[in-house]
């Protein structure tokens, strides 16, 4: 059974330049109604846009009020559930990067309030999944079934400003669906998985044709507008098939693992699994190991250990335990179980 229903995707995705500035436009066009909004943002979103949607729905007539958001964890979920609960809003917006979307999506969730998401930065496919993030109280991320938002809307004007850093582990989200597609075919050939297919196209159209642009420049509007897209797209495919699974594979296995084993660690979820994947497409003879590798020199994605401060004797460790990360998932580290010298060949091979 999967926890949330098949199919149940957002009502609208608007995607564009000057959305902030056009919102009540678009609520109109979406019949958006709402006479309470409760805003997530953080200490930085409130200046960059979020004090102008307080200001703006507020001449509108709608009630509103704003709340930041410092961290992402079952304490911050439940304080925002306490909020909901004494104010009684219509509607929950998160304005802001992954920790506020998680937030204000699982809060809106358990209060059953339509939720919109406008992320300030493409750094990951949650903007429009129905996966929440929250950290439990060991500090260690916890992936949850939750439902996708109501709309989504992405502001051009606003992304482009996020940090490059930010930007960067968007692609590593992205490309690494290409090692987790793989990997659900393979348990679907093994029958120890019955993944659906068109979740799956989905889940690697976007990766697909980051592949194909030749830009050397992140911000270029062309590719930030096919990064939106193309995490929107792997977003749905969580939506469609009704679990994270067309979008994690082994590579969120060893993000994962680190988390756990190292949860120091300095990387971002996206520049994990997308340094995960150079490794784990390696190891499945993935066709499209060398143009990612290609895109990440194009573009100067940090594709070394190094980079998360990570050994690689530590990330041996990481890999060896990463099937304990859910055993109900068949990937490729299953298939072909690598011991230390198996995983110590492959890193001298990949040059990570």
């Amino acid at each position: 059974m999967h926890a949330v229903t098949q199919n149940a995707l957002p009502k609208f995705v608007e995607l564009g330049t000057g959305k902030i500035a056009n919102l009540l436009s678009i609520f109109e066009a979406h019949s958006v109604a709402c006479s309470k909004v409760l805003l997530l943002h953080d200490a930085t979103t409130v200046r960059i846009g979020g004090q102008s949607i307080l200001d703006m729905l507020n001449k509108k007539g709608i009630a509103t009020f704003g709340h930041s958001i410092a961290n992402s964890s079952d304490k911050d979920v439940n304080h925002v559930n306490r909020l909901l609960s004494k104010h009684q809003p219509d509607l929950v917006i998160g304005f802001g990067g992954g920790k506020v979307i998680d937030i204000a999506k699982i809060s809106a969730a358990k209060n059953s309030i339509r939720f919109i998401s406008i992320p300030t930065t493409l750094s990951n496919d949650g903007l429009a999944s129905p996966v929440s993030v929250i950290k439990d109280a060991n500090d260690i991320p916890i992936s949850h079934i939750t439902k996708p938002p109501y709309g989504v809307i992405i502001d051009v004007d606003i992304v482009k400003q996020a940090p490059l850093r930010h930007l960067m582990a968007g692609v590593g989200d992205l490309i690494s669906n290409l090692s987790a597609v793989f990997d659900a075919r393979l348990a679907r050939q093994r029958h120890a998985e019955d993944v659906d297919e068109n979740s799956l196209e989905l889940a690697e159209a976007g990766g697909k044709k980051l592949l194909e642009l030749q830009t050397r420049d992140i911000n270029d509007p062309t590719f930030l507008s096919n990064l939106a897209q193309g995490l929107i797209k792997s977003g749905f495919s969580m939506c469609i098939y009704g679990t994270s699974r067309p979008a994690s594979g082994s590579e969120h296995k060893i993000s994962h693992s680190i988390d756990h084993y190292f949860p120091l660690s300095q990387g971002l979820h996206g520049e994990q699994v997308g340094i995960a994947a150079i490794f784990t497409m390696f190891l499945q003879k993935n066709k499209y190991l060398e143009k990612m590798k290609r895109l990440y020199k194009r573009i100067g994605f940090p594709a070394k250990l190094s980079y998360l401060g990570l050994s690689q004797e530590e990330f041996i460790q990481v890999v060896v335990n990463a099937t304990k990360i859910r055993p109900e998932r068949y990937t490729i580290l299953e298939e072909i179980k690598p011991t230390a010298e198996d995983i110590q060949r492959a890193l001298e091979q990949t040059q990570l």
